[in-house]
């Protein structure tokens, strides 16, 4: 696979799933600097909004990404954020079963739905996400855990629910097939 020593991929929340190269190429950025700030997708939006000369107070309050301006500039750095987890949410069936994961500092967890199941990292020494920490750590777990649900309920995110229609012995309907060039056979 082309994602090296990394767990998981697309469809999951480990590191091969959210861990991809983010590429900046424009005034003002060095050629060949790289970092290993995380940086997330609701980045965008204040990064612009700066180079753009708007104030970040003009910014709504419910916007949670921060600035990657100076990380891109200096190549190094933190962005500035409203909270200090990341948290990625997969509340269906995509990949891998319903899950989510938190990350704070250099703390990683992961919840799954279908068994109510937690695993913990600390990505610092575990980048491949092998030794889950969870029963070692347990307090840790706990409150990364906790911090999730909370994080969770203020986004009012979607929640997975039950399919009371699922029918586990039931043969899978055929998979669609899609994308370009592809043709719906008669």
């Amino acid at each position: 696979g082309g994602r090296g020593a990394l767990h998981g991929g697309k469809g999951d929340v480990y590191e091969g799933g959210i861990r991809v190269p983010f590429i900046v190429r424009g005034p003002g950025v060095k050629p060949n600097a790289w970092c290993h700030t995380r940086v997330v997708g609701y980045d965008f939006l204040p990064t612009f909004c700066e180079w753009a000369g708007v104030p970040a107070s003009k910014l709504p309050k419910s916007v949670e990404g921060g600035s990657l301006a100076k990380v891109i500039a200096e190549g190094k750095g933190t962005v500035r954020r409203a909270r200090e987890e990341l948290v990625f949410h997969f509340p269906h069936y995509q990949g891998d079963a319903p899950h989510s994961a938190i990350i704070v500092g250099d703390m990683k967890l992961i919840r799954f739905y279908e068994d109510d199941r937690t695993v913990l990292y600390d990505l610092s020494k575990d980048l491949r996400e092998q030794s889950d920490l969870s029963k070692g750590q347990a307090d840790q777990a706990a409150k990364l855990n906790k911090q999730l649900t909370e994080y969770l309920k203020a986004v009012n995110a979607q929640m997975p629910t039950p399919n009371p229609k699922y029918d586990p012995k039931a043969v899978p309907p055929p998979k669609k097939k899609g994308g370009k060039g592809d043709k719906d056979e008669e």
